[in-house]
């Protein structure tokens, strides 16, 4: 077995540049990821995470085009030597807007797309569906038409959808950019349980602090196309500008006392004889007739 067949997803090298554009979206990427293992990529927008995450799931060069350069491989396989269908079997992703990816009337026949894509017959693919939305704890979803879910809903769909295919790598693209922080916290606990279980979880994220909170194994830090950072979660709060990520309010606190952003300047004490900003005198307010609001 050479080095790269004993990891999932391993890449060297890995520079893309798109033909529209002059410069890289990404130069010189190289990482590895473990079976069973967390890795979070975080970075501002137009970091390159996005592109990334098109090399790895195929995209690029199927479906975006461009000059790329390197070395990407799933199981010790070339990327750019398999087909689609191939990758998205070892390859799950779950993007940002899960209406996207919604392509069923109702949450059964969505979650089975992908299987009947396959070609796999209905005798193996109503089972298999049912499995996964059991295990997910979504089985109540089953026969809900998809235009009805909430979107914590909809993401668990699309995520069921992916499950059911089997993959052994799940990509997710900002998976909590939608949710409230109850259903951001119970979907993190699920890619933590999946990974537990054996898949490889890759979240691209821009809410850092969130996904800190379920110990990614691994963290890489991304800026201009380029990894700036490749550590764990606690190097990754040490370097980071944290003017750029939202990290843990204690971590916030604690740089900017030691270390300023720049152009900082301290808000002074407002002293007593300072002008009023704002006065309110006799103000009031109605909506109709019978619903007044009066400020006094």
């Amino acid at each position: 077995m050479n080095e790269a067949e004993k990891y999932p997803l391993s890449i060297r090298d890995l520079c893309f540049q798109y033909n529209s554009r002059n410069i890289p979206a990404v130069k010189n990427v190289s990482f590895d990821v473990n079976p069973g293992e967390v890795l979070l990529i975080a970075g501002s927008s137009g970091c390159g995470k996005t592109t990334l995450m098109r090399c790895v799931n195929g995209l690029i060069p199927n479906a975006y085009h461009g000059d790329i350069k390197g070395e990407l491989k799933l199981f010790g396989k070339s990327v750019f030597e398999m087909a689609m269908a191939e990758i998205s079997q070892e390859v799950g992703t779950v993007l940002q807007d899960p209406e996207r990816q919604i392509l069923g009337t109702y949450v059964l026949n969505d979650v089975a797309f992908g299987l009947e894509s396959l070609g796999m017959p209905p005798k193996e693919i109503f089972p298999r569906v049912d499995q996964v939305l059991k295990k997910m704890g979504i089985f109540y979803l089953r026969d809900w038409e998809t235009f009805g879910t909430s979107g914590g809903e909809k993401q668990k769909s699309a995520l069921a959808g992916v499950r059911a295919m089997n993959p052994r790598i799940l990509l997710l693209d900002e998976p909590l950019a939608s949710l409230d922080p109850a259903s951001a916290m119970e979907a993190l606990e699920t890619f933590r349980q999946l990974a537990d279980e054996g898949l490889s979880v890759v979240i691209v994220e821009h809410r850092v602090e969130d996904v800190l909170a379920i110990n990614p194994e691994s963290v890489i830090y991304m800026d201009d196309g380029e990894i700036t950072y490749q550590g764990d979660r606690q190097g990754l709060m040490d370097v980071v500008d944290y003017t750029r990520i939202k990290l843990p309010a204690n971590v916030v606190i604690k740089r900017a006392k030691n270390s300023p952003p720049p152009n900082f300047e301290p808000v002074l004490s407002r002293q007593a004889d300072t002008e009023v900003l704002v006065e309110f005198d006799d103000v009031s307010f109605q909506y109709d007739e019978d619903l007044p609001i009066v400020l006094e």
